[in-house]
């Protein structure tokens, strides 16, 4: 069966809990992952080794995975006019957690809040040194959108009144930026949640933690018409999250941020 996963954000211990867990229950799963492998946890290098490892696995792109990918590849999947450059996005982001991806691989505090305030190309380049080939090949290599005769998924948004058929999502946004930015960066309203929406198929997304829309609520998948949302929140604090939808049967399995399984109702 096929497994959609949530938003990591270098949280491994969640990750290998929820990899165990599900493969004890489905010997042949094939898994989905919504994107952002990186930031706010502290073992974004452990995510990609173990991601790079596994077999029968989709990886797509998320928001934070794209900015990392610019800053160390100086290209990114959104790539417009208004696009930041490499050394900016790095400033930005350390607001959003890219130190602690950064300091996963050897990176000083110092030297990375000095950076921030004496932007220098250089000096980047030589903390980015760091980061394995293979890592930055993972980070290149992430595709936009998974799709399937009855569902696709994406990392964060899918207009609710764009239709979901041919041509193929993936063709449409090579050739739309505004596209392109909404699938990666966009966020649903509770309306466009609850109503119905154009696809034909379910899409299934992450980006935005599901607790946004349901503040004192247990941090699950959200579910509406012909969408399920995963981000379950696992970086975010101690009762986040690490979420695994199958897609054939509905059912959710969970890793808390210690890796205890939990199955909600």
């Amino acid at each position: 069966m096929r497994w959609i996963i949530g938003d990591i954000h270098g949280m491994l211990r969640p990750l290998d809990a929820l990899l165990r867990s599900v493969r004890g229950r489905d010997a042949s799963a094939r898994f989905i992952f919504v994107g952002d492998y990186v930031n706010r946890g502290p073992e974004a290098p452990g995510v990609i080794d173990r991601l790079l490892g596994l077999e029968h696995a989709t990886f797509l792109r998320g928001n934070h995975d794209d900015i990392f990918d610019l800053i160390l590849n100086g290209r990114c999947y959104i790539g417009h006019q208004e696009s930041p450059d490499p050394l900016s996005a790095f400033r930005w982001f350390m607001q959003h957690g890219l130190a602690e991806t950064l300091m996963a691989y050897g990176a000083d505090w110092a030297e990375l809040e000095f950076l921030v305030r004496h932007p220098d190309a250089a000096r980047l380049k030589r903390v980015l040194d760091a980061v394995p080939q293979k890592h930055r090949d993972f980070i290149r290599a992430l595709r936009a959108v998974a799709e399937y005769d009855d569902f696709f998924v994406a990392h964060a948004y899918w207009e609710p009144d764009e239709p979901d058929g041919s041509p193929d999502l993936a063709g449409r946004l090579l050739a739309d930026p505004k596209l392109r930015q909404q699938l990666l960066w966009g966020r649903y309203t509770d309306e466009q949640i609850r109503r119905k929406k154009r696809w034909k198929r379910t899409g299934y997304f992450g980006h935005t933690p599901v607790n946004n829309y349901r503040r004192e609520a247990e941090p699950v998948p959200l579910k509406g018409p012909q969408i399920v949302l995963l981000d379950t929140g696992v970086a975010l604090g101690a009762h986040g999250r690490l979420s695994a939808v199958c897609a054939e049967s509905g059912e959710v399995i969970q890793a808390d941020r210690a890796g205890a399984i939990l199955r909600p109702g």
